[in-house]
């Protein structure tokens, strides 16, 4: 099959695609083909196209079977706000795969997903995932909690933050992180079985505190330094100092995101698709 995937040379991206081109024919628009192919290699059956702004002609010349969404941000620019790489963007995929018909359109939102949230990341997440669900298109959306792997975002931050921070803070509340084996294997899972129209939630074995999360990112990339468990509330308070850095730590938008548990409960979506459950610590 042909497949389109946005978003390929991200976290996600980079174990997705390895794992489909052996089987599939794999458009990737990308805005710099000379860093995706120091990403992801030149393979036959990738296909790299330059990508500006217009997503929809893309989709329209290339005429793919499937659509893989992976596209994300969780700060914003200047140039790339929430609103136009979670809806804009989606949006343009999705209107132009209506106008051809027959295209299985695969999502990647985001645990929390809510219209009506203060958080503009999980509204505009929840914005997406609505068009997408009222385009008619066959559809799976994904909702992951935070998605543990070697390239985890977090992991950087810290080591950067480390550099200047005697502690750390960690806003106190629970979450439940997936492996990112386990959602690389949700994707080939819905595609090799042609599942459609359905939503899952993915996360891991164990619900753990973000002190813990905190605790087992220091030691994974080996520095040595106490994490101090913080209310959201007092977290509020720290906002416009953090605003004053380069690159904030955590952001107004983030804290919005924080005041609920990022949690799934049972990871039986999961189980149901891969039959098997990770341990997202073992990476």
């Amino acid at each position: 099959m042909r497949i389109l995937i946005t978003g390929g040379t991200g976290f996600v991206g980079r174990y997705l695609v390895p794992a489909l081109k052996d089987k599939h024919q794999l458009i990737l628009p990308v805005r710099s083909i000379k860093k995706a192919v120091a990403i992801l290699g030149r393979d036959s059956s990738i296909e790299y196209t330059p990508f500006k702004e217009d997503l929809y002609s893309i989709v329209k010349e290339k005429n793919p079977d499937i659509i893989i969404n992976l596209l994300g941000i969780l700060n914003e620019t200047k140039e790339e706000t929430f609103e136009k790489i979670h809806v804009d963007y989606t949006k343009q995929l999705v209107n132009a795969a209506m106008e051809i018909g027959f295209i299985n359109f695969i999502q990647m939102s985001a645990l929390g997903a809510d219209k009506h949230s203060k958080s503009r990341y999980a509204k505009t997440k929840a914005i997406a995932e609505e068009y997408v669900i009222n385009s008619g298109l066959k559809y799976v959306i994904f909702r992951p909690s935070i998605i543990l792997g070697k390239e985890q975002k977090l992991f950087s931050d810290l080591k950067k933050l480390s550099k200047i921070a005697p502690f750390f803070i960690a806003p106190k509340g629970k979450v439940q992180p997936v492996h990112i084996l386990d959602v690389r294997d949700a994707f080939l899972s819905v595609i090799e079985k042609g599942i459609k129209n359905k939503i899952y939630q993915l996360c891991g074995p164990k619900v753990i505190t973000y002190k813990e999360l905190f605790e087992f990112a220091l030691n994974y990339i080996g520095i040595k330094k106490p994490v101090i468990e913080i209310p959201v509330s007092f977290l509020k308070l720290l906002i416009p100092m953090f605003s004053l850095f380069p690159e904030p730590p955590v952001t107004k938008d983030q804290v919005y995101m924080l005041e609920k548990d990022n949690i799934c409960g049972s990871p039986k979506d999961i189980l149901e698709l891969n039959g098997k459950l990770r341990d997202p610590f073992k990476i």
